[in-house]
């Protein structure tokens, strides 16, 4: 497969045999597509910065360390989901600041509850979402309810 084209698609068709077709998503992703239909990531668009964390078996009162960033960055989106039965439910929030010994800033006023055990729910609205370089970031929970093995929390950012 030496030929090659270009174009600028969020859901290309499969190429005629003997090509592959580079496009780009919505999200800048740089894609490529053989005559197959075999779909490989060739460069990573503005979501591809993330981090994750998983706490088992959360209580009310969780105060973890999630990160240090020595860059400013900026909060695009937060994706959690349960791991859990009987209905459970975990109130929880994003902290950052230089000092981890102080409060700090909230991310989300007030916090947020998450039920969802199958996709996730995406958090895109955000009170406080530019983290300063040189700054920690932590998770407090404030409620859980049910039975509740873990809750992963994906944080995806961009750098400033």
């Amino acid at each position: 497969m030496s030929k090659a084209t270009f174009k600028e698609d969020a859901s290309p068709s499969t190429p005629a045999t003997g090509y592959v077709v580079v496009y780009a998503k919505t999200d800048g992703s740089i894609y490529s597509k053989d005559d197959s239909g075999v779909e490989t990531l060739l460069s990573a668009g503005k979501d591809a910065e993330s981090k994750s964390i998983i706490i088992e078996n959360p209580t009310s009162t969780e105060n973890l360390s999630f990160f240090f960033t020595d860059v400013a960055i900026t909060i695009s989106k937060l994706r959690p989901i349960l791991v859990g039965s009987a209905v459970p439910s975990v109130t929880w929030t994003v902290r950052h600041d230089p000092d981890r010994s102080l409060s700090g800033n909230e991310v989300v006023t007030g916090g947020t509850v998450t039920t969802d055990t199958t996709t996730g729910s995406d958090i895109t609205s955000f009170n406080d979402a530019t983290i300063p370089a040189n700054s920690h970031v932590w998770i407090e929970t404030t409620a859980q309810s049910g039975t509740v093995n873990s809750i992963i929390i994906n944080l995806f950012y961009d750098e400033d």
